[in-house]
């Protein structure tokens, strides 16, 4: 079982990283609580898998890797699954795919190939894209925004027949 990193997490962007009962909130400090993230202390590369075990308290659980990042309970529509590609920062929208309740803990697997990522909600696969994402190394994040507080439980880095750069 891959180790869980919640109290490794780097703050970044003026984010308040708090410890719970249950793991960590996340709160934004900065202007408009843009992009504040709770950072991974280890860079990524394809093949691996990104999971959060999370929930907000209203909007905006946010998960980060290189370029891309997908948004759940975005502000604009909260039904819609917002999803920025890692290689392109080209931005989906998938509605009905985006809710999560908050008052549930939920298990988000953000699957990263060197050809194709898909993203699984509590077992359920939201999305799944075709990509080249080979040749990327980054430290993947999860975070609030605009005054959302996020909760997370577990945040976990899986290999996948590949090398986790640290």
């Amino acid at each position: 079982m891959a180790e869980n990193l919640i109290h490794h997490l780097i703050p970044h962007q003026g984010c308040v990283i708090t410890r719970t009962v249950d793991g960590i909130d996340i709160a934004g400090s900065a202007m408009n609580w843009v992009m504040s993230a709770g950072v991974a202390p280890l860079v990524c590369r394809a093949p691996f898998v990104f999971r959060v075990v999370g929930r907000t308290d209203s909007t905006n659980l946010r998960m980060h890797w290189h370029r891309g990042e997908l948004i759940f309970n975005w502000e604009c529509s909260v039904r819609e699954l917002r999803v920025h590609d890692p290689a392109t920062s080209e931005q989906h929208g998938i509605k009905g795919k985006g809710f999560i309740s908050t008052t549930e803990w939920h298990e988000i697997l953000w699957e990263i190939r060197l050809d194709r990522m898909r993203v699984i909600v509590d077992g359920e696969v939201r999305y799944e894209a075709q990509g080249d994402y080979s040749g990327f190394e980054s430290a993947p994040s999860v975070g609030p925004c605009f005054g959302s507080t996020v909760s997370v439980r577990e945040f976990s880095i899986t290999n996948i027949d590949g090398v986790i750069a640290e």
